[in-house]
């Protein structure tokens, strides 16, 4: 493994630890396996009305050693950042979200383009539960399988369609291939944790990805999935001890209990009044 010379990037790659003989495509997925085992998808400091700078610096110190928890213009960033370090040819790409099936959706989830030998790949560890778990060959339509999840990839000349088809059909994101600056990511970025509409604002939303398990807490609700067992579970968040032990035994966060009270109310009121 090639040695990265920034401090930051060094203390991310020693908690990942990644076994030191890997290469290539071997070690982006074992970079990409490590990271959402490790530090968790949250929407908590977007619900908290923090800012969020990019500085590399600052954000490596928040996600990885501070373990806060982001989303994904903080955690593909970080990845993006340390596969170029580690000698990988990556640049950012935007995407529009398609769970909802809708369109016109704004392109506000950031990913990592790959090219090694001659392929593309989209890298992501920044999509919450549904997050795939390898990296995505996008050169070609084709259907990728990986223990139990499958992704289909529609190709065309300017962006890729991704959709899972198992364990279930859900359709994930249509990305644009074409260049994107950090100037870019920065705005969307801004709009995602900032302005008073936008879904992680008012939505509490968490996540982790371990070896085929899969945890997620969605609002008031805590799911636990294992694709190796089939197991599932489902349970109502019921107060603010409740959510603090959930964030820091289940996600590996580092949040207070002040701030998970403040998230456990705005959380509370969210949902009350969707269901009004």
């Amino acid at each position: 493994m090639e040695k990265c010379d920034a401090l930051y990037i060094q203390q991310y790659l020693a908690q990942l630890d990644l076994a030191g003989d890997l290469t290539g495509l071997a070690l982006v997925g074992a970079l990409q396996a490590r990271h959402l085992a490790e530090f968790s998808f949250s929407s908590i400091n977007a619900m908290s009305d923090t800012l969020l700078p990019l500085d590399e610096e600052l954000l490596f110190d928040r996600l990885i050693s501070q373990h806060q928890g982001g989303y994904c213009f903080e955690h593909n960033k970080v990845a993006g950042v340390a596969l170029s370090a580690l000698g990988f040819e990556v640049r950012p790409v935007l995407a529009r979200v398609m769970l909802n099936g809708a369109k016109t959706n704004p392109r506000t989830h950031r990913l990592t383009l790959l090219t090694f030998e001659d392929n593309e790949y989209l890298v992501d560890v920044g999509f919450g539960v549904n997050t795939p778990i390898i990296p995505l060959s996008i050169n070609r339509n084709n259907v990728i399988k990986q223990e139990n999840n499958e992704y289909e990839i529609k190709r065309t000349e300017n962006a890729v369609t991704v959709k899972m088809l198992a364990p279930e059909p859900i359709s994930l994101y249509e990305v644009d291939l074409s260049i994107v600056y950090e100037g870019d990511c920065d705005v969307a970025h801004f709009y995602s944790h900032q302005h008073p509409n936008a879904g992680f604002v008012n939505n509490l939303v968490v996540s982790r990805i371990e070896q085929g398990e899969r945890y997620l807490i969605r609002n008031n609700s805590y799911i636990y999935c294992n694709e190796n067992t089939d197991e599932h579970s489902e349970q109502i968040i019921d107060n603010a001890g409740q959510l603090h032990t959930l964030f820091t035994e289940r996600f590996k966060l580092k949040i207070n209990a002040k701030k998970t009270e403040q998230v456990f109310k705005k959380m509370r009121n969210m949902v009350e009044k969707g269901l009004k």
